[in-house]
């Protein structure tokens, strides 16, 4: 029986992701932050307790979970304030957005690899938003959001580089119908949370263990990191060190 550890499972993908895993026979445990409804996570994991952007609450968190997990995946996140642009933002908004959707995460992350099991996978919740390539939609004012899940997905990479015996995954859910995707009803989505965990559940299923980097959407589509081609890893730093541009 595979498990998995998801931060961030009290309600919207976190939690559909527990229930559709857990149908399919994982052992599945949750988070919540303290004081939140964990009535339907309760039926279908065992519940544990973190907010990400409070680093004293990781202590408690390693003592309510188990010794190890196949699968760790931070789904925690916010859309940020609605302006959601860097010519409006104060110091406070972008300080809340870097800290609960990349460096609270990333942190968590860090403190919990030895909870995963030898070739475990390390997922992490990104978004389309985040990929540099696919940035061409002028007017649309997702700078915070685009901005907290590229820093997300290059520090998760930065695991992988790391830790090459692991499987790290930067997972596009979709624009789900979740109360973040939709504004509180104020967008329409293009997907069910349900079609979403579900790609997702499949997604995880299909690359685990495989020790690669990864930065996939819902349907196991690979989405672009960066334009112009890949830089070769052995060599790179005598390469580039000199270069006054990077």
């Amino acid at each position: 029986m595979p498990s998995i550890l998801i931060i961030g499972a009290e309600r919207g993908l976190g939690l559909g992701l527990a229930e559709t895993l857990n149908a399919m026979g994982w052992a599945v445990t949750g988070t919540a932050r303290a004081g939140a409804d964990t009535t339907a996570l309760q039926s279908v994991a065992r519940v544990a307790h973190v907010d990400v952007t409070q680093a004293d609450q990781v202590k408690v968190l390693r003592s309510e979970i188990g010794d190890s997990f196949d699968v760790i995946f931070l789904v925690a996140g916010i859309f940020g304030p609605l302006h959601n642009s860097v010519t409006e933002a104060t110091d406070a908004e972008f300080s809340e957005i870097m800290l609960t959707n990349c460096f609270g995460p990333i942190r968590l992350a860090h403190r919990l690899l030895d909870r995963l099991s030898p070739n475990g996978t390390l997922a992490v919740m990104s978004s389309h938003r985040a990929s540099i390539t696919l940035n061409t939609e002028p007017g649309l004012k997702l700078d915070l959001y685009r901005a907290s899940k590229a820093a997300l997905n290059i520090l998760a990479r930065t695991i992988h580089a790391d830790h090459p015996e692991l499987t790290v995954l930067s997972i596009h859910p979709g624009w789900a119908a979740t109360a973040m995707g939709t504004l509180d009803g104020t967008v329409d989505a293009e997907i069910s949370v349900e079609e979403s965990v579900k790609g997702m559940a499949q997604v995880l299923t299909n690359h685990a263990g495989t020790r690669q980097n990864l930065y996939l959407d819902w349907q196991g589509n690979v989405l672009p990191w960066s334009p112009g081609r890949p830089l070769v890893r052995i060599g790179l730093w005598s390469q580039y060190k000199h270069s006054p541009t990077v």
